[in-house]
């Protein structure tokens, strides 16, 4: 009998893959995801509690204007008070670069530090000595020169000689504060005062307070025109004019010594290139009597009248007996 042979059974089992390790990467990346978001929110809530003078003090800082190190960073929440608090409020600061030769407790707040609206000049006058001008009209060549190098004395004290410039011309004394290349007077397309040209017009204020010569004040842009038809250089300039006005009031300027604010845009260029910086400048001319005189007549007011001959007899009195005397006869 013939053994039949067993079947050969083959088993084929499937051969399963090993699973792939997983890397941590994906937690990378949701970490940044989750970081941005964070970051984004941030953004979103600062951009909700800040008015639009703390937005342009974020920009400046961001654009390098200010310095991390300085006393003005809106990101350092170390120093007490902050720029920026939860409330939303401004804290008060000093300016980048006080002035010395204001006679002030530095050089006061600065213009992101809201100076306080009216007609009280809060810091007008510190100081027993404020310089060697003595108060009085000035009329004569002679006086405009000596006005004119007591301005530029000023003018280098607070370091803006490159962005100043004086001319004594029949009308009286010119000053011409203007942008360069370097400087800039005020954020561009808009009225927010740069803290150094703040600190010229309060050290400015105190020496054209012994003035007696009217004043006016014009504003000038340059020929970059503005997208729409609602704002326009001729607001820009004359907003900035009258911010000048403002912070000179608060330097020590008499309020009724400005005569005329006036916002001439573009159409007084400085230079010849209308684009050019020097057009963006802010004017104000320490007007003789003549020349106050020409301005009233041409705007129908009263011409201001000399002083009669018996205030003039009598001062001239005064001024004898005043005269110094030898102690022993």
């Amino acid at each position: 009998m013939a053994i039949r042979p067993e079947p050969i059974v083959i088993r084929r089992k499937q051969r399963s893959k090993a699973k792939a390790a997983h890397g941590g990467a994906w937690k990378v990346a949701f970490a940044d995801f989750t970081l941005a978001m964070m970051a984004l929110f941030m953004v979103l809530w600062i951009m909700q509690i800040a008015d639009q003078q703390e937005r342009t003090m974020i920009v400046q800082y961001l654009n390098g204007d200010l310095s991390a190190n300085g006393s003005i960073n809106p990101f350092g929440l170390s120093g007490a008070p902050s720029v920026l608090d939860f409330q939303g409020n401004l804290a008060i600061q000093q300016a980048v670069l006080p002035a010395a030769s204001t006679g002030v407790d530095r050089s006061g707040p600065a213009m992101h530090n809201r100076i306080p609206e009216g007609t009280d000049n809060a810091k007008a006058g510190r100081g027993p000595e404020m310089n060697s001008l003595v108060p009085g009209k000035f009329e004569t060549q002679a006086q405009l020169e000596f006005l004119a190098r007591e301005i530029e004395q000023v003018i280098k004290d607070v370091s803006m000689g490159s962005n100043v410039e004086l001319q004594v011309i029949p009308q009286g004394v010119r000053i011409l504060m203007h942008d360069n290349v370097h400087q800039f007077m005020f954020t561009r397309g808009s009225a927010n005062m740069k803290p150094y040209f703040e600190d010229l017009l309060m050290a400015l204020g105190p020496l054209l307070s012994k003035v007696e010569n009217k004043i006016t004040i014009s504003g000038h842009t340059d020929s970059t025109p503005y997208v729409g038809k609602k704002f326009t250089n001729w607001e820009l300039s004359s907003k900035r004019a009258l911010l000048a006005r403002r912070v000179l009031e608060y330097g020590g300027l008499k309020r009724h010594q400005v005569v005329q604010i006036t916002g001439m845009a573009d159409q007084a260029p400085y230079v010849d290139d209308p684009a050019a910086a020097a057009n963006r400048r802010i004017e104000v001319l320490v007007m003789t009597t003549d020349a106050e005189n020409q301005l009233r007549q041409m705007m129908g007011l009263p011409q201001d009248k000399p002083a009669p001959k018996d205030s003039v007899i009598k001062a001239k009195q005064i001024a004898e007996a005043n005269q110094p005397r030898t102690r022993y006869p």
